[in-house]
């Protein structure tokens, strides 16, 4: 069958997308089925991003109903994200051959982020990118040793990270103040190295995409 003579099909789709540290990975998601040995050319999508035209720099089909784009260069998480299908294209198709209509601008909904949380254990040397990417609980289990955390990789802008002592034995641990670690460093409220030894507690740390910033309370004590 010639593929050019079919009529587009009008349906729309959902989009969705997830901020990532640096750029945006954001899922089309069709109605029917689509076929996975063709896709159409990235300039075909028209991605905006604050209502500022990005480029899409990648797409892959992640099953036959659902198309993963890539936008890069983006800095920080946006509050507004559109696609629009500059389309008909015959690298965009159902299974039985029908074109994909031309979409407007459809606005993304961001896929809420994976909290989760991670036991730390490795020491006593300092570990100064410890990968923190969707966690927001990080315990610090020093039975077996001290802990020295310098400083984190994986954080992203907005991220809040609680961190918790959970063993009251004599290993200490402690956070490094700005340790220029040429990873995410961490800024302590007195400017200096904080440690606790042989009792339970922690920090509140918040991220701004690059440093981690420490919120326990409002004025150091």
């Amino acid at each position: 069958m010639d593929r050019q003579y079919l009529r587009p099909y009008a349906a729309l789709a959902v989009i969705e997308h997830v901020f990532d540290t640096d750029h945006l990975d954001i899922w089309i998601v069709f109605k029917f089925p689509m076929l996975q040995d063709v896709k159409p050319d990235n300039v075909k999508w028209i991605c905006k991003v604050e209502e500022v035209v990005k480029d899409v720099t990648a797409s892959a089909w992640q099953d036959e109903f659902t198309l993963k784009l890539t936008v890069a260069d983006i800095a920080t998480r946006p509050d507004k994200v559109t696609i629009e299908y500059d389309g008909p294209d015959l690298n965009l198709i159902t299974t039985w051959f029908k074109q994909w209509e031309p979409w407007g601008a459809i606005v993304s909904t961001e896929i809420p982020p994976v909290s989760t949380t991670r036991t730390f254990t490795t020491g006593p040397t300092a570990q100064d990118d410890v990968d923190i990417a969707n966690v927001n609980v990080l315990f610090l289990d020093c039975s077996g040793n001290s802990i020295t955390i310098g400083g984190f990789v994986g954080g992203i802008n907005g991220q809040v990270l609680h961190i918790a002592r959970i063993e009251a034995c004599a290993n200490t641990v402690k956070l490094e103040h700005n340790e220029g670690t040429g990873n995410q460093d961490i800024m302590l409220h007195a400017g200096i190295d904080e440690s606790l030894g042989n009792e339970f507690g922690g920090w509140n740390l918040v991220c701004d995409g690059t440093t981690w910033y420490d919120c326990s309370h409002a004025k150091h004590v």
